[in-house]
């Protein structure tokens, strides 16, 4: 079965060409004393203010994602994709926005709902929601194919997440290599939007990645957007690498955002991660990330070590300590762990 991109590694055939799967992930976070009366908020991405979905000022337990994906192949070059995400909807205690960051909030999410028609190996057009194409992070975000329970500041506050729009994307023949592209356009009016994330007025770009050899992957990212909350008109580039040598993996990604005519300001972060095999199910991972965000004279900073238990192919278990710096108050801090299951 081929898996969809983005899609947990599991899934079951109900009819011919109809393939159903998902997850679901139990999320416990338990901040630490130095932490828990920094402030819930943090500058969002358009200059306002948001709430970071994982912050809290004390211990929850939270069902944190009850994920359905449906995929449908009528025929060699169709492919119906759709994903709903029921989000944070059973927390131990009950919610409260005083304790507990805003965007964590129960809310049922459309997170994609394409069709695919491929015309060949170099072209699939696309039209519908889906992931926006910025970095490697945000396309394979979901809790089975990542390593931290908490995300990378960058890839959740400098650019939509999601568009509703069209896309080609396919893979080109250079010399002895192949070069995968992702082009895409969104004019707005986004379906189901996430009141938890920002979303385009309108935008453009595309990424371009390609492997060096079987150790070494490389992409570049380039987006020109307005988002609906801001009137700016922004221009992003962003890297991202990944390199696997022996039983460690290494993998990062940078990003500078930058509003036209310097009305707001230059925004820029990275993160480097890196994980390493203990033995067949454990590994342990390590995470440093930046961002500083427009008009801040300060950059947000974290620390972050943990251990990854994966089962095989159903279960996985993450266990973290975040630690952000002294002037990075409102981010996650503390223990973080999730168990995901797929189905």
């Amino acid at each position: 079965m081929e898996q969809a991109e983005g899609a947990p590694p599991t899934g079951h055939s109900l009819l011919p060409g109809l393939t159903v799967g998902g997850y679901g992930t139990v999320q416990f976070l338990c901040p630490c004393g130095s932490r828990s009366t920094a402030a819930a908020s943090v500058p969002g991405a358009g200059g306002g203010q948001e709430a970071d979905a994982q912050f809290s000022r004390r211990a929850r337990l939270d069902l944190s994602h009850l994920s359905g994906i449906a995929w449908w192949e009528p025929g060699p070059a169709w492919k119906i994709l759709g994903e709903v995400d029921l989000q944070d909807i059973v927390q131990l205690p009950r919610h409260e926005d005083g304790e507990d960051g805003s965007d964590s909030s129960s809310y049922v999410a459309l997170d994609r709902l394409y069709a695919d028609y491929r015309f060949s190996d170099s072209l699939t057009v696309r039209a519908g929601k889906f992931l926006t194409p910025i970095g490697r992070w945000n396309q394979e975000h979901s809790d089975p194919l990542v390593w931290t329970v908490l995300r990378p500041l960058l890839s959740e506050s400098a650019f939509p997440t999601s568009a509703t729009g069209a896309m080609a994307l396919g893979s080109l023949p250079v010399g002895q290599r192949w070069i995968d592209y992702q082009l895409y356009v969104s004019g707005g009016g986004e379906w189901r939007a996430n009141p938890h994330t920002h979303r385009f007025e309108h935008g453009a770009g595309g990424r371009v990645s390609t492997e060096l050899d079987t150790a070494l992957q490389l992409g570049a990212s380039v987006s020109r957007f307005v988002e609906d909350a801001d009137p700016a008109t922004f221009d992003l580039a962003g890297v991202d690498a990944t390199l696997d040598w022996k039983r460690l993996t290494l993998s990062g990604e940078a990003i500078v955002r930058r509003a036209e005519g310097g009305a707001g300001g230059v925004e820029r972060g990275w993160f480097l991660q890196s994980v390493v095999a203990l033995d067949e199910h454990w590994s342990g991972v390590a995470r440093l990330e930046a961002y500083r965000r427009a008009g801040e004279a300060a950059t947000s900073r974290t620390g972050l070590v943990g251990a990854v238990y994966r089962s095989g192919r159903h279960w996985v278990f993450k266990v973290e300590w975040a630690q952000p710096g002294a002037q990075s108050a409102g981010l996650p801090a503390g223990l973080l762990s999730s168990l995901t299951l797929s189905y």
